[in-house]
């Protein structure tokens, strides 16, 4: 697992921000830690056209965010660093990955 804050401008990432079944990749256009802590939404470059929908640049919910590229492998999130409340249910997690 990678820790939330450690992603990167430029990581390649799945999200479930469009509320599709199959995950959807995008891109991080800024650093989710700025600051004195983590945002709660970040830019990314969303690639719809995966699932029949728009590409389109724009905030995402951080604890939308599933899964890292690092090095040619998926790599999961760690999203300890956020809000208990509002971590993406491992119930979703289960169902993308089956």
């Amino acid at each position: 697992m990678i820790k939330f804050s450690e992603l990167k401008k430029g990581d390649r990432i799945m999200h479930s921000h469009l509320g599709t079944s199959p995950a959807v990749s995008g891109y991080i256009m800024e650093s989710p830690k700025q600051g004195r802590g983590v945002k709660s939404t970040i830019l990314v470059d969303v690639k719809g056209s995966e699932v029949g929908m728009f590409d389109e640049i724009g905030s995402i919910y951080s604890n939308q965010i599933m899964e890292v590229e690092r090095d040619g492998s998926w790599i999961r999130v760690d999203q300890n660093e956020l809000n208990p409340m509002t971590v993406f249910p491992n119930f979703m997690l289960k169902a993308y990955s089956s």
